[in-house]
């Protein structure tokens, strides 16, 4: 993949986010079309993952890039259990990379409070943490995306 793809998908996820979508949302649209995804599915498909997915789970940048991942390496064939290991090999290295460098995956641990909560969300806007925290957490997925994608291709 070329750099000027890689720079127009971050823009795009950008554009997304600045708009007020998740950021589950803003990864997964940025790679749509790469998939020939519409990209009104896309959000509609990542909305639920924005915020930990309302359980307190993963940051959302990082499950709208495992869905990204899941788009290009799962195999078609239910049978290709190797095609599929590779697939979460992929997911994993993903992980790790992100947690390397925030020390969690998780939403409410990276920022501190439930943002789907009552009080969290009023602290989350109350301290700007889209600003603050969100915005990196995005652009980081998306460099590390980047990076997982840029193996071989299906």
């Amino acid at each position: 993949m070329s750099q000027e793809e890689a720079t127009a998908r971050n823009e795009v996820a950008m554009k997304c986010f600045n708009e007020g979508f998740r950021c589950s949302q803003s990864v997964l649209e940025a790679w749509a079309k790469d998939f020939g995804l519409d990209p009104l599915l896309g959000r509609k498909i990542s909305a639920p993952l924005a915020g930990g997915s309302a359980v307190g789970g993963e940051c959302g940048a990082v499950s709208g890039a495992f869905l990204v991942i899941g788009m290009r390496y799962t195999p078609d064939r239910v049978e290709d259990l190797e095609g599929f290991m590779k697939m979460m090999a992929r997911v994993r290295e993903f992980a790790d990379s992100f947690k390397a460098r925030h020390g969690s995956l998780n939403c409410s641990e990276l920022l501190g409070l439930d943002v789907l909560s009552e009080q969290g969300h009023g602290e989350f806007k109350e301290k700007n943490m889209k600003e603050t925290h969100c915005v990196r957490y995005v652009e980081d997925a998306m460099n590390l995306l980047e990076e997982a994608m840029g193996g071989e291709r299906r």
